[in-house]
């Protein structure tokens, strides 16, 4: 009898290695036939978060035709997927995110809950059915939902998301500074990594009849960087938007210790959508906003000034 395949959208952010590794494990724990893989390579915060921690990293899944039944963490979009897995063997979603497809899996058991993480629900599964949770498990769900969250500072964050928390690092015994390190390790964005994040963590998404692409960049220092290098963000988007045929294309930029995003615009129609739908100024190539907001939270802001 194949596995049960356990993984998220290509290239996937630490929310969904985390989460496709604990919720294998939770599989596995309650008697299911599951394992834990990815597709293509997951964000270096998820790399980093593993190799401090000598957890081992998922599988990656070059083919997935050994697999008749898949599930989904993190991610409920068709087009996020790129293809890699067929809908109709998505038996189980599990997401967070307002926007999403769930209802083109035919087969899927769907569980999308509006908390600031994935991670939350699939703590929550461990908590509810009172099941053992290895140290490993807890140390990469606790940590995605600091990250997930802005350390609890983001507006996504739930009572869920803390209580949830709280119980993992009972068991994670993580220190205090450790979200220091987090946040500082992913900020580093000398040379070429700059470029490398731009294109890491970008999602395009169809709205309104436009194809609008959005880049998510979370660093301490947010300001100095775009002092020094907003005109080669700008540079890679106009790139990336002929590359890809997009209509529009931003960067959302969160400075992780003042509490504040700032966003670059590559053309004018992006910047009149940005100021319109966020309330923002564009200054040359860049507009500052109070207050953090992630790609999640700005989607449903768009569509509600394209559609």
């Amino acid at each position: 009898m194949h596995p049960t395949l356990v993984t998220s959208y290509p290239n996937p952010d630490l929310d969904a290695v985390a989460g496709v590794i604990a919720y294998a494990e939770f599989l596995q724990k309650t008697g299911k036939h599951a394992v834990a893989g990815v597709i293509g390579e997951p964000h270096d915060e998820a790399k980093y978060v593993l190799d401090r921690f000598a957890i081992t990293h998922p599988q990656v899944m070059p083919d997935k035709s050994g697999y008749d039944e898949v599930v989904l963490v993190d991610a409920s979009d068709v087009g996020d997927l790129g293809g890699k897995v067929a809908l109709e063997k998505v038996i189980e979603i599990i997401d967070h995110r307002k926007v999403n497809e769930a209802d083109k899996f035919p087969k899927a058991k769907v569980q999308i809950e509006l908390v600031g993480a994935a991670a939350t629900l699939v703590a929550e599964r461990f908590m509810q059915n009172k099941v053992d949770i290895s140290k490993a498990a807890a140390t990469l769900l606790y940590v995605a939902i600091i990250s997930n969250t802005l350390n609890f500072k983001g507006s996504v964050t739930t009572d869920r998301d803390k209580e949830a928390a709280a119980w993992l690092n009972e068991i994670a015994e993580l220190p205090q500074n450790f979200t220091k390190d987090l946040f500082t390790a992913k900020s580093n964005l000398s040379g070429d990594k700059l470029v490398e994040r731009v294109r890491g963590d970008f999602k395009d998404f169809a709205i309104g009849g436009k194809k609008v692409g959005i880049a998510q960049v979370e660093i301490i220092g947010a300001k100095k960087l775009l002092d020094e290098r907003s005109e080669e963000i700008v540079q890679e988007l106009g790139k990336m938007k002929e590359e890809m045929g997009l209509d529009l294309i931003f960067q959302n930029t969160v400075e992780l210790e003042d509490n504040k995003n700032f966003f670059v615009a590559h053309d004018a129609d992006t910047k009149k959508l940005l100021e319109k739908a966020l309330n923002v100024k564009f200054i040359n190539s860049v507009a500052e906003r109070l207050g953090l907001i992630l790609r999640k939270q700005i989607v449903p802001l768009l569509m509600q000034e394209l559609q």
